[in-house]
């Protein structure tokens, strides 16, 4: 059984953001088992350092996403992606140190940042993005039904051939 296991409620309805998440949960599996299974710590700190540099491109994703829709609580998302990146940068700071730095607490973190955040802030611009798109729907359905109005009168006030 996978150490993070991916479930339906962590998906947040955009593709690629989703698509970024389960790699997220793949990476930290690895480092997960490769700890467990007595990898080398110069391997377990490549996984690392890849969960590093995937994570600040998948926070640079998740903020132009955010900055494109208008989020209102884009500041706030972006200081915590800093937070969380800081602290699995100086996670894996500590590991290039002290392999032996790492322990049940690491993996928990590893964890708990990850499925807390998604949880508790992506969901949040989640909920922000569907109410977004359902009121530019209705906004087009209005559109188009104010359009089909208008060209049913201009048929009406049309002259009509009387002959």
């Amino acid at each position: 059984m996978a150490f993070l296991s991916w479930r339906e409620q962590y998906r947040v309805g955009l593709e690629r953001i989703d698509r970024e998440h389960l790699y997220l949960f793949d990476l930290i599996n690895k480092f997960h088992d490769g700890h467990r299974g007595g990898a080398e710590p110069r391997e377990l700190q490549r996984i690392l350092n890849d969960l590093v540099q995937y994570s600040e491109e998948h926070f640079r994703h998740e903020e132009e996403t955010m900055l494109e829709n208008e989020y209102p609580g884009l500041s706030a998302h972006c200081g915590l992606h800093e937070e969380l990146y800081l602290a699995i940068f100086r996670l894996g700071e500590e590991l290039a140190a002290d392999s032996s730095s790492i322990t049940m607490d690491t993996h928990s973190f590893l964890r708990n940042w990850l499925v807390s955040h998604i949880l508790t802030h992506d969901l949040q611009f989640a909920d922000y993005f569907a109410t977004r798109a359902e009121q530019a729907r209705r906004d087009q359905d209005a559109r188009d039904a104010a359009e089909a109005e208008g060209e049913g009168e201009a048929k009406d006030a049309a002259p009509h051939d009387e002959a």
